[in-house]
């Protein structure tokens, strides 16, 4: 399955710092700027496409962090965050494909600005 490639140099200028930001993110040094990764790749691609292409950058940092940690778990934490991960993911899903792309960028940025305003006025405790 081949698709066209991408040649437009802006495309690449965006989206190279923005899933940069989105590594050192999930790595935990980027306090939780990882979320403007999508509002940053908005800025050369739709939200919609912008979140495509992010997701299975996502998966595989998300699978490398579980093989990492494989035998650090916390099954209890595991059986609460699983069935509402789940949900989200099932009303993502049906929101995306129910809401046209204007709506869907409406409601990334908010949620955006949202996670900035909690991080400004709440910021995590680091426990030493």
């Amino acid at each position: 399955m081949t698709g066209p490639m991408i040649s437009d140099t802006a495309f690449y200028a965006v989206a190279i710092p923005a899933v940069l930001l989105l590594g050192v993110s999930k790595s935990g040094f980027g306090a939780g700027f990882g979320s403007l990764a999508v509002p940053i790749m908005a800025l050369v691609v739709s939200v919609p496409q912008a979140a495509a292409i992010l997701m299975p950058v996502l998966l595989l940092m998300d699978l490398l962090g579980m093989a990492a940690f494989r035998k650090d778990f916390d099954r209890q934490l595991l059986q609460f965050i699983v069935p509402f991960g789940m949900l989200g993911i099932v009303v993502g899903a049906v929101l995306f494909k129910a809401l046209d792309a204007h709506t869907v960028a409406a409601t990334v940025g908010f949620f955006t600005l949202l996670f900035l305003a909690q991080r400004l006025l709440f910021p995590p405790r680091i426990d030493s």
